[in-house]
């Protein structure tokens, strides 16, 4: 009797591995971590980009859709439960395209609608570019002549804003010229205290 239910215990184990197995296998035939460990990437650096300002509403939009269509693509090809060797290459050339397309579109020199430096307003701005340069030489991560270029860099915004000014009125262009010229200096400022010149 006990050799009976050894017997039958055995071949309930030995059946629910087999099942397993198979049902891994089938799962293992659609199952992409790569493809998705990248998909969750790309959405986390949109999502980071969209909380510093570095994607406009419009460009997040965009990517957005794009990784939509990525998304839906790998659905399509797996919807028969195999995700072939051609399918899979097809969608990591995909990814690589919308992975350039979110590292352009955040690196570029678009005005950010979000970013908190165009909150802060010209004038806040200014002083702030100020003070990040005031540090820079304090520190002595600004050399004398990087100070001066980028002290120049200051009054040929001050003038603009000045000009700009002259007739009574700044435009919402001309806000968005002299952001766009804050937009470098600060760059600018960031670039030279970052470099490996010191002052001695």
């Amino acid at each position: 009797m006990k050799l009976n239910n050894m017997k039958s215990n055995l071949l309930k184990t030995v059946l629910g591995i087999s099942l397993a197995v198979i049902a891994q296998s089938t799962f293992a035939g659609t199952n992409s971590p790569a493809i998705d460990k990248k998909q969750a990437n790309q959405k986390g650096r949109i999502s980071q980009g969209i909380r510093s300002g570095q994607l406009t509403a419009r460009e997040a939009a965009r990517l957005g859709k794009q990784q939509r269509r990525i998304y839906r693509e790998e659905r399509r090809f797996k919807a028969d439960g195999q995700f072939t060797r051609r399918e899979r290459a097809k969608v990591h050339f995909d990814l690589a395209k919308s992975s350039r397309n979110i590292y352009r579109q955040k690196h570029d020199r678009q005005v950010r609608g979000h970013h908190p430096a165009k909150k802060m307003g010209i004038h806040q701005r200014q002083k702030r570019q100020a003070h990040r340069i005031g540090q820079g030489v304090r520190s002595g991560a600004l050399t004398a002549r990087e100070t001066v270029r980028l002290g120049k860099q200051q009054i040929h915004i001050q003038r603009q804003k000045r000009r700009f000014k002259s007739d009574g009125v700044l435009t919402k262009r001309e806000q968005v010229r002299i952001q766009h010229r804050q937009n470098r200096a600060s760059r600018s400022i960031y670039r030279l205290k970052h470099n490996k010149r010191k002052r001695h």
